[in-house]
């Protein structure tokens, strides 16, 4: 392999490696130093193209309507928590997450309020102390969820209003917001795929060019001016491929 093309490749793997290794700017998670290994890669890999948050509004619905059938059948509140985190446990963590020993969000949020249960300080005291407890770990959606919860809670005890019925009523929104999630991911995805292509047509250019024999690389990098278009090329690239990422989480997570 000539000498200008080992260049390009080099800027491709560079490009490659820095636009999948972007942080993904979720708010509600905290960053954790983790060793760099292989299976780490291979698990991020296979993770990218999963929509954990749609993920997690449909399992947020399954577990809301877990609770409220638990308390119609006469479970007391403390034994359903208990059954929901022994089911969730046993269901593994969340699909396509990173780390396969972690457990699901929610089987933690269900760990926390059967704690709370048992010591007798009721199920809304549980899940706030589960949100101090993990502020900076639960994904938004498991923490909207549990807010809501919350808000629900409260309010059966304040006002003596059945509890599983003010919990279906919270799986019917959660549904409709997960279909409303699933509707905007869809219509993302054009952007999405634009985003890439555009990223990808410089060095598409570059390839061109040097196989026609213009030599844009040796242009480039010959000449001072050359270095400077090159490094300002990659800067409004990198700018634009940030702004664009912004835009279109600026939709999705408002959804």
């Amino acid at each position: 392999m000539s000498e200008p093309l080992t260049i390009i490749a080099v800027f491709a793997v560079a490009a490659a490696a820095v636009l999948l290794l972007l942080p993904a700017a979720r708010a509600s998670r905290s960053p954790r130093s983790r060793t760099i290994t292989l299976r780490g890669i291979l698990a991020r890999l296979q993770a990218l193209g999963a929509d954990h948050s749609g993920a997690l509004r449909r399992d947020g619905a399954v577990l809301l309507r877990q609770f409220s059938a638990l308390l119609q059948s006469g479970r007391a509140e403390a034994q359903a928590w208990a059954d929901l985190r022994s089911h969730w446990i046993a269901r593994g963590p969340l699909e396509g997450a990173a780390d396969p020993a972690e457990e699901h969000p929610f089987a933690v949020v269900c760990g926390q309020v059967a704690t709370s249960e048992q010591l007798g300080q009721g199920s809304a005291a549980g899940l706030r102390r589960c949100l101090r407890a993990d502020a900076g770990e639960l994904p938004p959606e498991v923490r909207r969820c549990v807010e809501q919860l919350i808000a629900v809670t409260s309010l059966s005890e304040q006002t003596g209003a059945p509890l599983s019925r003010l919990v279906e009523q919270l799986a019917e929104g959660m549904d409709e917001a997960s279909e409303l999630h699933a509707a905007v991911q869809t219509a993302a995805a054009g952007p999405k795929l634009t985003q890439v292509v555009l990223a990808l047509l410089p060095l598409g250019g570059l390839g061109l060019g040097q196989l026609m024999g213009v030599s844009p690389l040796a242009t480039l990098t010959g000449t001072s001016l050359g270095w400077l278009c090159l490094l300002l090329g990659l800067g409004l690239l990198a700018f634009g491929w940030w702004w664009s990422t912004r835009l279109i989480r600026g939709v999705v997570s408002d959804v």
